[in-house]
């Protein structure tokens, strides 16, 4: 059966443990947007997928004629589509600035959790990278703590791309500092989990690997 033929609706095609797949559904949750989801093998990609994604990466968004995969992207496509409540600033010189946060978060974090969720990485790529992951966090910590959400004062993209990567940490061996300076972080990833739009995101495979 055809995956993309006779598609009426939005549809993301996603990977049921990856970080990046999950920050598009918590997007997609927090939002209320009426999508499809169909999950996929991030090693076995078929080859009509990989037709409109010559990247072979997930997750894919296709919306009409709209393929789009990578997921910074989707994520603003989908926050200009469907934009109330709006999760980056309104304003320019602020949405800048979350950008930049944003770019940051893919090079000290994001990039990091990639290697460390691939299967095929070396030990040596895998070591090195859990090991900056959690200094890059200790050097983060004081974004954590001082406004409800992750340097904001409302939800927005930034707690979708943090708050997956917290969530797996415990499970990769990755430690957050037992220290006063760690509170602020502690405290935000108890309350980001309990958020009904990311526990909502949470595939099924995601709660029987991560939820230790």
């Amino acid at each position: 059966m055809s995956l993309l033929k006779n598609r009426s609706s939005m549809v993301l095609f996603h990977d049921e443990i990856g970080h990046r797949s999950q920050k598009v559904r918590i997007i997609l949750q927090e939002k209320e947007i009426s999508c499809d989801l169909e999950a996929l093998d991030s090693y076995n990609i078929p080859k009509e997928i990989l037709d409109v994604n010559p990247d072979g990466s997930l997750p894919l968004l296709i919306d009409r004629e709209l393929s789009l995969y990578n997921s910074a992207l989707i994520v603003e496509y989908l926050d200009e589509r469907f934009p109330h409540p709006p999760l980056l600033p309104v304003y320019p010189v602020a949405r800048a600035q979350t950008r930049l946060i944003l770019d940051r978060l893919e090079k000290d974090l994001s990039h990091h959790l990639d290697i460390i969720e691939n299967e095929n990485s070396s030990k040596a790529d895998l070591s090195k990278s859990k090991n900056s992951l959690e200094t890059n966090l200790k050097n983060s910590l004081i974004l954590f703590g001082n406004s409800s959400f992750f340097n904001e004062d409302e939800f927005s993209i930034l707690d979708a791309v943090v708050s997956p990567i917290l969530f797996r940490l415990n499970f990769y061996g990755i430690k957050i500092p037992n220290s006063k300076a760690a509170i602020g972080i502690k405290t935000y990833m108890e309350r980001i989990f309990e958020k009904e739009s990311f526990k909502s995101s949470l595939t099924e495979s995601e709660k029987e690997k991560f939820l230790i």
